[in-house]
């Protein structure tokens, strides 16, 4: 099968490992992903300078990227470089030559990943017969902009009849909100993060800190997680939490930069420094107000370093309660408290956990060569559609 799979950097972490095991099923697999200036730094994306002239270029025409070649084939990725970032008359012409370049190469399936431009959701028209969308939050989370997803999204239900939700309970809440047929939306997931492994310091042990790590932002939930651990330094005192990740905080951080057991590291967290902080994790915490899926929870898996999380949005479908993670209500300090002191206590229940995260990496939930698969069986639905 001859496929297209575009997409956006901030998505190449969970893309690569797809895409690597999409290719080993023996399928002809292109990729183009829109670089902006607003995404040169993202995920496994650490581009320091972007080319300043707008066209599709080679992946390898960016040094950063060469280094993927040891993952995955390299030669099919594409860049479709806006040095803009900005709707303009350079940005227009990108993306008819986008699209110029996708209808030349006559492909059986083009899989979309989110919300394209307005523009373009005019021209994947074009290819309607052929397209795949798939989306990661079913609505925007809280502080996120919802104008463009609204018009997008409402433009693509009058011709898309195949949407990829990557987990369940977003189902009905994307049928309510755009309106969308109920039998043109199919499921499949995420799976664990393995590309971490090519990053930081394989050899790093254990150390007396629990871990937050990813973009700063009201769903997040952190003002949960600090009052949780002034309720576990009392029985922890030598536990230390590390908040890691860039953003404007949305509530007073004020009072607890003062606590010598929180470290706040308000900045961009380059991978190699990132894995070693996972690796290094008695476990990571997910104290969500509210969410989708996480790449933070199989980021933390795929370093089989387990997972707290609250049971919101397709988290419950990321971890196996009491298996690979622990669940607790949402915006409650004190469970979340409790969650975390029970694993701080019990030595023999992280190392289980570890263990069966192991276990789910090779055949089970995390499983790309299972994603893979049903990827694909989407995918051939097409001919329900010539």
């Amino acid at each position: 099968m001859k496929i297209l799979y575009y997409s956006k950097p901030c998505f190449g972490d969970c893309d690569f490992p797809l895409l690597k095991a999409m290719m080993e099923q023996g399928h002809d697999v292109k990729v183009i992903y829109n670089l902006t200036p607003y995404s040169l730094r993202t995920t496994i994306f650490n581009i320091s300078k972007q080319i300043p002239k707008s066209g599709i270029f080679k992946a390898a025409d960016y040094p950063e990227l060469k280094a993927f070649g040891d993952y995955m084939p390299m030669d099919n990725v594409y860049i479709s470089n806006d040095p803009t970032g900005r709707f303009c008359l350079k940005s227009l012409s990108l993306e008819f030559k986008t699209f110029l370049f996708i209808r030349k190469q006559k492909f059986d399936v083009i899989n979309y990943v989110e919300d394209p431009s307005p523009l373009f959701s005019f021209l994947l028209w074009f290819f309607r017969k052929k397209l795949v969308v798939t989306i990661h939050d079913g609505r925007p989370h809280t502080g996120d902009d919802n104008t463009k997803s609204q018009f997008v999204r409402r433009r693509l239900k009058s011709y898309v009849k195949r949407f990829l939700l990557l987990n369940k309970k977003e189902n009905k809440l994307f049928e309510e909100g755009y309106g969308i047929n109920p039998a043109y939306i199919y499921n499949s997931h995420l799976g664990y993060y393995e590309m971490l492994h090519m990053y930081g310091n394989k050899t790093v042990k254990k150390q007396n800190y629990i871990l937050f790590f990813g973009r700063i932002s009201p769903y997040k939930g952190i003002e949960y997680l600090l009052k949780a651990m002034t309720i576990v330094h009392k029985a922890h005192p030598e536990t230390r939490v590390i908040i890691a990740g860039k953003g404007e905080y949305y509530f007073n951080v004020e009072p607890y930069t003062q606590l010598d057991y929180i470290e706040f590291r308000n900045r961009f967290i380059e991978l190699d420094e990132l894995t070693d902080l996972i690796r290094g994790a008695q476990f990571t915490v997910c104290p969500y107000a509210e969410a989708t899926q996480s790449g933070v929870v199989y980021s933390s898996l795929a370093l089989n370093t387990p997972v707290v999380a609250t049971r919101v949005g397709g988290l419950p479908e990321m971890i196996d309660d009491g298996k690979t993670g622990i669940l607790v209500p949402p915006c409650d300090a004190q469970s979340l408290a409790q969650a975390i002191m029970d694993l701080l206590d019990d030595s023999t229940k992280l190392s289980d956990l570890t263990n069966n995260i192991k276990r789910s990496a090779e055949n089970g939930n995390g499983s790309w060569t299972v994603i893979a698969k049903e990827y694909l069986d989407v995918y051939k639905k097409s001919d329900e559609y010539e």
